[in-house]
């Protein structure tokens, strides 16, 4: 694939009658890219291309920008904020890791803010989830985009002449860019009409000297970031233009789960200088963070680490489907909350401890668990997740013994996608009582396991309905 293809398959999501364009590619943990001004999910595609061997990619084209609809709207943050809030929820998306650029940094920020049952996760680039001063512009930019934040000089300068994409985009790379990428960010901007959503954006930036309605929304993502449960990756660039290396200590001294990596040089539409140390990155750091559920380790959602309290664990050996394993269970005060194979008590703990890093732990009897499985269908479950994870996690406890049922009719029975169910039956934690190892693939064979797929099948032939 060359560096300007985009090998993407166009979807479509109508939001209040407005078409908004995005793709959808690869299957596995769900990363959610945005992006600022002028671009779109273009800007993306060299970035995405080697991650949906193991992610699912999500790429949204803001209203206004790249293959969406170009309606008569005001076209502010709180305008793009709306639509990619109703985005998200109509295609149910959870446990979300967001990949941030440009306007797509404070709107992935809110997002993340007042929906954390949806963001596990947030990875950022030349961004600003904060407000600034004029002080903090490239010198030779700031004649510019101050020329841009008034009236006439912006229609005249923007929706007139093109300059966003014809001078700021192209000399805001250190790559020259060919004549058929240019060509591609110049497609969805015809004409002066089509052109006034880039020309609100610099008129929107949180500068101090405009009190905005904007301004105070970003303010209030900045004064939020200290409390933020997610992990976040920072991606740097050399020399940069919207994060300093004093932002970057700023921003360090402020967010409590901040890993910096340096991805090298770059100016500000960094996909376009180094897609590939971007991907590098970002894959590497989720595969530290959340490993895949082949591998067995946990993934965790993030109303899993914001639950509070006192959880009572124990550690047991027992024998489900006819193997000797060692298993680890948590309750809380209204009912089970894990159940998962450890090798040992030291294990079973530390699991317990990820999964529910906010909870104080205290063991309890370890004949507990013999007891779920006596009386299983009188164990309280408390399941702990999305609401989405939960109706999920229902529709599994609802799969007899001895069946098993497949993505698509699951997703068919919640009313959602075999994708986004997938996610959630990866994400539930008490095996064996919500029966996840009952999901197969309709093409096939056992399918993923989060305990492995030996296990899975063992689980299956115990039951009649090994594939």
């Amino acid at each position: 694939m060359g560096f300007a293809d985009y090998p993407f398959t166009s979807r479509y999501l109508t939001v209040d009658g407005h078409r908004l364009h995005y793709i959808d590619e690869g299957q596995g943990p769900t990363l959610l890219f945005l992006h600022g001004n002028p671009t779109s999910s273009y800007l993306w595609r060299n970035v995405i291309k080697p991650l949906t061997a193991h992610y699912r990619c999500v790429a949204l084209d803001l209203i206004g920008f790249g293959k969406s609809d170009k309606p008569d709207l005001d076209y502010r943050f709180l305008t793009h904020y709306h639509f990619l809030h109703e985005f998200v929820g109509a295609l149910e998306l959870s446990d979300i890791t967001l990949v941030l650029h440009d306007w797509g940094g404070p709107l992935g920020f809110r997002l993340a803010q007042h929906q954390p049952e949806r963001v596990s996760a947030l990875c950022f680039m030349e961004t600003f989830p904060f407000t600034f001063d004029w002080h903090e512009f490239p010198p030779a930019a700031r004649p510019l985009f101050f020329a841009f934040r008034q009236r006439r000089l912006s229609y005249w300068l923007l929706q007139r002449q093109n300059l966003f994409v014809d001078v700021v985009l192209r000399f805001s790379t250190r790559r020259r860019l060919p004549r058929s990428v240019l060509a591609a960010y110049r497609a969805p901007f015809p004409d002066a009409r089509s052109r006034y959503p880039i020309r609100v954006f610099p008129g929107e930036l949180p500068i101090n000297d405009r009190r905005t309605e904007t301004w105070a929304a970003i303010q209030d993502i900045e004064q939020r970031l200290e409390r933020m449960p997610q992990p976040m990756l920072l991606l740097q660039f050399h020399p940069g233009a919207v994060l300093s290396r004093t932002r970057v200590a700023w921003l360090s001294q402020r967010i409590p789960h901040l890993d910096v990596v340096d991805c090298g040089r770059g100016l500000h539409y960094v996909q376009e200088d180094n897609p590939d140390a971007i991907a590098s990155a970002l894959a590497d750091w989720c595969r530290q963070r959340t490993p895949s559920a082949a591998t067995g380790a946990p993934v965790v959602a993030a109303e899993d680490k914001t639950f509070s309290g006192t959880l009572h664990w124990a550690f047991a050996r027992a024998r489900p489907a006819d193997r000797d394993e060692g298993l680890v269970a948590a309750w809380s005060d209204r009912g089970l909350v894990m159940l998962s194979f450890a090798d040992d008590a030291d294990d079973g703990q530390r699991q317990v401890s990820e999964r529910f890093p906010a909870c104080r732990l205290e063991r309890t009897d370890d004949a507990r668990i013999a007891g779920l499985f006596t009386a299983s269908g009188h164990t309280p479950l408390h399941l702990i997740g999305t609401d989405f994870q939960r109706r999920v996690w229902r529709a599994l406890l609802e799969v007899p013994a001895g069946t098993t049922s497949d993505y698509a009719a699951l997703a068919a029975r919640v009313g959602s996608q075999a994708r986004a169910v997938g996610g959630a039956v990866a994400a539930n934690r008490i095996a064996v009582l919500v029966p996840c190892h009952r999901v197969v693939p309709r093409a096939g064979g056992a399918g993923a396991y989060h305990w492995g797929q030996d296990r899975k099948q063992a689980l299956l032939a115990a039951e009649g309905a090994a594939p």
